[in-house]
């Protein structure tokens, strides 16, 4: 995945991971499915340890502007909307931080609430490739 030139595209890359670990504890602590999605999250992402634990320090440090391009935009959310069902759970503050990011993201509130409600519908099963896909189709320009 890129995002740019090599400073920009490591800056999404740490953006993503700060999002998912304020999302990961936003409820207080980051349980060990939670921390496993993360470090997958951050391996796919081409980060190391030594990143993951210096955003995981200060998750506010990597606060960077939306993206213009609306692809970068919706693996953002992807990998918010992941992560909030990776323990089994979606909790208040979980839904809180997403619709936040995705109002930030530019994203209509419809859109991230029929998202999560794909969340909610698939918690303990596998999501099926094109349940997300049908649920944003409505909102394609």
């Amino acid at each position: 995945m890129n995002f740019g030139s090599a400073e920009e595209n490591k800056n999404w890359k740490r953006y993503i991971i700060s999002l998912l670990v304020k999302q990961a504890g936003a409820e207080g602590s980051i349980s060990a499915v939670e921390e496993q999605f993360l470090n997958d999250a951050a391996k796919s992402l081409g980060l190391g340890p030594d990143e993951i634990q210096a955003i995981k320090a200060d998750p506010g440090a990597f606060e960077i502007a939306p993206p213009p391009d609306e692809r970068t935009r919706m693996t953002i959310l992807y990998y918010l909307l992941f992560m909030m069902r990776a323990d089994g759970e979606i909790k208040p503050e979980e839904e809180k931080l997403c619709f936040e990011v995705g109002f930030r993201l530019g994203f209509r509130m419809e859109m991230v609430t029929n998202l999560i409600g794909v969340m909610r519908q698939y918690l303990r099963e596998q999501l099926p490739p094109d349940a997300m896909l049908e649920r944003i189709k409505p909102y394609l320009s």
